[in-house]
């Protein structure tokens, strides 16, 4: 396995240690790439995609992972330095208000939930924070598909919060998986301190 450490550095050291690590690297070989930088997490994200290269991304306290196997890629004909740019911060907030997407059959209801976390997951603009209320809080439950896509934005840093008093109503709160038990305060702050709301 290739370990490239950038932590405590800024762009674009991270992007060349980069560049170095996966041209050295032999082929199908594990690549690991931490950093502890944001800008330069998103950069590193930003130039993987266009290696066309999809790392497994988790977090551990403030370092980003990012886990990859190298490819038949054209390293070379990229200059990473031209991906060092400071991402465009998040200015939206998702909230859940049912456990299904849009109204008509559950079952379709809760196959586009779990479509939409994922494409969320693919998005280069993640939210500032997902909210869950009403029956949106048991997206979050032990055991369901739903809360491994939470779990894994939570780990890229999108924060999670659910409603408690939902949780205590429908009596599910000893079964979240994921997320931080919130009040209405706090959920009613985030909402009107958004620059857009989007309610799948």
């Amino acid at each position: 396995m290739t370990l490239i450490d950038t932590k405590g550095q800024l762009c674009p050291a991270p992007l060349i240690l980069a560049k170095k690590g996966i041209q050295e690297a032999a082929q199908g070989e594990e690549i690991e790439i931490l950093t502890d930088n944001e800008t330069s997490f998103h950069n590193l994200k930003n130039y993987l995609k266009e290696l066309k290269l999809t790392p497994t991304i988790t977090k551990q306290e403030n370092v980003h992972i990012l886990k990859l196997y190298k490819t038949d890629t054209l390293v070379d004909e990229l200059n990473p330095a031209s991906f060092c740019e400071t991402p465009i911060k998040p200015t939206y907030v998702v909230a859940i208000k049912s456990e299904f997407m849009g109204t008509g059959d559950d079952e379709i209801g809760h196959l586009l939930m779990e479509a939409f976390l994922d494409s969320l997951l693919e998005s280069d603009k993640l939210p500032s924070a997902i909210l869950l209320y009403n029956s949106g809080v048991k997206i979050a439950l032990k055991e369901t598909v739903t809360a491994r896509s939470l779990q894994e934005l939570e780990n890229i840093g999108v924060p999670i919060y659910a409603c408690g008093k939902c949780l205590e109503y429908y009596n599910v709160k000893e079964m979240i998986a994921v997320g931080m038990i919130s009040n209405m305060f706090s959920i009613t702050k985030l909402l009107t301190e958004a620059g857009h709301v989007i309610y799948p």
